[in-house]
This record gives structure tokens, sequence and C-alpha cells, in this order.
């Protein structure tokens, strides 16, 4: 996991090559949506035990649906026909290398698995 600024420039190649996957994070724009997130946020320094516990079952529910997903994931199967529609993708998309290939088939087991399923 890491993080970078685009206002600092563009990653080298060689750098981007090493991900197999981003994502890009925007800053709210909408003024009410950014008030509440400061609220939050200020609550949150202020208390943060009481949130801890306000969350602590759905935290609790996450974590044993990661767990579960992490054993059922061996078992997930990704068709052929899947296979050869991400290469074709990331093919499409002038993909350098491999693995955008291979950080896709593993996600999209990863992501059935989460969800409970044995088949992409």
């Amino acid at each position: 996991v890491g993080s970078g600024n685009p206002e600092e420039g563009e990653l080298r190649p060689q750098l981007l090559d090493r991900f197999g996957m981003h994502a890009e994070i925007r800053t709210v724009k909408d003024p009410i949506l950014r008030v509440k997130v400061v609220e939050e946020r200020t609550s949150f320094d202020q208390a943060p035990s009481v949130w801890i516990e306000n969350y602590e079952s759905q935290q609790q529910e996450l974590r044993d649906r990661i767990v579960a997903a992490q054993k059922l994931l061996p078992t997930v199967e990704l068709d052929y026909d899947l296979r050869v529609k991400i290469s074709e993708v990331c093919s499409r998309l002038d993909v350098d290398g491999l693995r955008g290939d291979i950080v896709t088939n593993r996600a999209a087991k990863a992501y059935a698995a989460y969800n409970g399923k044995e088949k992409v």
C-alpha cells in the first residue's frame, strides 16, 4: 500500500510496473459532505473509544467475512474463458507485461471468495 501526490509528478514507468492495482482517491467536493467528514473526524479525535465501541460489531463482522474468504480462496475457480477475457482486456488497454493479468485474476478470485462464492 502506498500513496502519492500527482501534483508532484508522474511515477517512472519502472515503478508503475511494480503496482498490480491502484485506486485514484479524490477529495470530496460537496460542502455538506465535507462538513460532515470534518465533524465526524473531530468527534473521533475527542472520544475514539466511543467510536471503537459503536463500530465493534461491524468490525467483527468484517473480520469474520475476511477470514472466511481467506479459507475459501484456495478453492475458488476462475474459468478459462474469463482468464482469456481478462488477458484480452489487458492487451487492449496496452498493459505492459503480465502483472495486470495476474493481479486481475487474483482480484477476481478474492472478490468471489469475499462474497462467499466458489466460482468467479
